[in-house]
């Protein structure tokens, strides 16, 4: 019996020094290990060169740092948001896009013009890391663009007083996305409130195995595997000619299920809207514009284009906040966010793009202007975005 035991743990040491090497060496190698895998680690951000110090409290991307990423049929953020397979993705053509974060982690040329024509300011849809060349290439010779992926409003806004209001901007472009940033702005500001005020306050409390890479594989594993059992309503053919195949994020559908009235009276509309309000004030006190850009989700332009049995796959098998959402309540509510924000323009005296004609009209005409596997605009439709941003600049007179 004592033989047996001493064999048993002898077998348990030697398994333990094992996986602690394998821990180890994988650590070692952590930044070149699949993103996929890592970047949702608690020490993801510092290990890959984030500076997460800066005093307006936001994370940068690492400075200086050469992006060369490739654009397949299997990249997009609809992967890992939903259970959309790449097997689903019509064929498509890879390429490279390739440049140089400044000296902030933004994709501006160095150095900055001390007096800016034109600053842009947004989430992922401006800092467009998967674009060639993004909407607001090439606008002015004088520009700043600050875009900052997973950010909202009330981040922005701190953007804009840390990099754009010292240089005396013309006028400041904020892209709205309506997929997120309510919502983003809103966490922002509880994590402010539970901080007291701290945005640099670290995320809740992380067990040991969170940092560890062996423990974050298996999960990564488990999870593959647990989403091959689940029912998948992706993807769905829009009604053009011909049927266009659509994936969208079906959690921004929640916004959808609240009228123009409640949305209006909601903490996150509150947040924004004091957010835009405030920004709006510095600018003109400087002498300086603010400008406000709509930008649809996905769902917005494509919803009225799926067939009754499409939208009804959506919400049952979605991952909506309320399962009991219908069709119909999100087709009446589907303009009310975009109502509010040219509300709000309205009342602040503001200029007001709405992207959603201009994206609307290339869809009615066969373009395809986001990606089928992701969120975002494809190259298509940040040269749309282009077009309408530089015509509504000139006849606004506002460059």
């Amino acid at each position: 019996m004592s033989t047996r035991k001493s064999v048993l743990i002898r077998a348990a040491v030697l398994v333990l020094l094992t996986l602690t090497a394998l821990e180890l060496a994988l650590q070692l190698a952590f930044p070149r290990l699949p993103a996929a895998i890592i970047e949702q680690m608690p020490q993801y951000r510092a290990r890959m060169g984030f500076r997460l110090d800066a005093a307006h409290g936001l994370q940068e991307y690492p400075a200086g740092e050469t992006v060369n990423y490739e654009i397949t049929k299997s990249s997009g953020d609809l992967y890992k948001l939903t259970c959309l397979s790449p097997d689903s993705a019509p064929p498509f053509d890879s390429y490279r896009v390739s440049f140089q974060r400044d000296w902030r982690g933004f994709r501006n040329p160095e150095p900055w013009p001390d007096k800016l024509a034109l600053a842009i300011i947004g989430d992922s849809f401006t800092a467009a890391e998967a674009i060639v060349s993004p909407f607001w290439h090439g606008l002015s010779d004088s520009m700043l663009v600050l875009g900052l992926p997973g950010s909202g409003t009330l981040q922005q806004q701190r953007l804009l007083e840390a990099f754009a209001l010292p240089r005396d901007p013309d006028v400041v472009v904020l892209a709205f996305f309506a997929g997120n940033d309510l919502q983003d702005s809103l966490a922002f500001h509880q994590k402010l409130a539970a901080n007291g005020g701290d945005s640099s306050a670290g995320e809740a409390r992380k067990s040991p195995l969170d940092y560890s890479v062996l423990f974050n594989i298996a999960y990564s594993l488990r999870r593959s595997v647990l989403r091959q059992d689940l029912p998948c309503h992706h993807p769905q053919h829009a009604l053009t000619e011909p049927p266009t195949p659509v994936a969208f994020y079906d959690r921004f559908l929640s916004v959808f299920a609240l009228d123009i009235e409640t949305l209006r009276e909601s903490e996150m509309f509150r947040v924004t809207r004091d957010s835009i309000a405030e920004m709006a004030a510095m600018l003109a006190a400087k002498g300086s514009r603010l400008m406000l850009m709509y930008i649809p989700q996905k769902a917005e332009l494509y919803w009225e284009l799926l067939s009754d049995e499409s939208k009804a796959a959506i919400l049952a098998g979605g991952q909506v906040f309320d399962a009991a959402v219908e069709s119909r309540v999100v087709s009446a509510n589907l303009a009310a966010q975009r109502r509010l924000i040219a509300e709000l323009a309205g009342e602040l005296d503001i200029a007001f793009l709405d992207l959603t004609p201009a994206l609307s009209g290339a869809i009615s005409v066969g373009e395809q202007p986001y990606f089928y596997a992701d969120t975002h605009w494809n190259q298509a439709g940040h040269n749309i975005a282009r077009i309408a941003l530089l015509d509504f600049l000139n006849q606004s007179n506002l460059e």
